[in-house]
């Protein structure tokens, strides 16, 4: 029996990963309807001899074909990575699928260009929940308070919220679930969270509606750090922010059309 490996077998394997970065081993064996052990064999071979990179996760491993064997130069891989460099300095907080979206790139292969910059110390990742994680340059001045204010409101839902608070102050429960258009338990989840997070005011006695803790610091937040840029649904609407003033307060009259009237997608 021959044992030596074959040549077509591994071009197979290889251009498969090639066309898609960052496959693991049962989906490779899947797609090419091949015994897992056999494409572990050749993985193993390819990688010993320094075709394939491999990035190590939790459950498993993807493979990439290394940079200088699929012919991609090194300034073509550079400009990816300054451009998803670029992309988390303008918008901190984002995480991989929303990255992947904005370059119009495979969630694999950005995965791959994020874990590098990471491993150099170029940005921070922060996990979330233990699900995903949040990206931050290594220069950025955003802080573990801010931090946590970022993830929030990049939530579609807690943003909604916070803008309906914003030009509504003290709106009842009922108010807010009919802007929202959203069932009971949903709204407090998303209500819980902004409150656990010193974000919003709950009713009291004397004050029988929600309201922002501070509008003053949640209006000059959502300048500095333009969490809009990133959120499809918002683009229209984000200029109302020039309308207030550094206190929270209007600075000349708005446009008819505004937070209030916004409606979930």
């Amino acid at each position: 029996m021959n044992n030596l490996p074959d040549p077509k077998v591994q071009k197979k394997i290889y251009d498969l990963i090639v066309k898609n970065p960052g496959l693991y081993l049962s989906k490779i064996a899947e797609l090419l309807d091949m015994k897992i052990s056999l494409v572990e064999y050749y993985l193993l071979l390819m990688e010993k001899d320094k075709i394939l990179t491999v990035v190590k996760e939790t459950d498993f491993e993807r493979y990439y074909v290394e940079q200088k064997k699929v012919g991609i130069q090194d300034t073509r891989v550079a400009d990816i990575r300054e451009k998803i460099y670029d992309i988390i300095s303008k918008n901190p907080g984002l995480h991989l699928s929303k990255i992947a979206e904005m370059l119009n790139m495979r969630t694999s292969l950005a995965e791959y260009h994020l874990n590098h910059l990471e491993k150099n110390n170029r940005i921070i990742a922060v996990k979330e929940g233990g699900y995903y994680k949040r990206y931050y340059t290594e220069e950025s001045e955003v802080i573990d308070k801010e931090k946590k204010i970022i993830a929030l409101l990049r939530q579609e839902i807690p943003l909604k919220i916070v803008l309906f608070l914003l030009k509504n102050p003290n709106a009842k429960y009922k108010e807010i679930q009919e802007h929202l258009d959203m069932s009971a338990p949903r709204l407090s989840y998303h209500l819980n969270k902004l409150v656990k997070n010193g974000m919003i005011n709950v009713p009291t006695i004397d004050v029988k509606g929600y309201s922002l803790k501070n509008k003053k610091e949640i209006v000059k937040f959502l300048k500095k750090y333009k969490l809009y840029t990133v959120t499809e649904n918002f683009k229209d609407m984000w200029t109302q922010l020039d309308y207030y003033d550094r206190d929270g307060s209007f600075s000349k009259k708005p446009p008819s059309m505004f937070f209030g009237e916004l409606k979930p997608s």
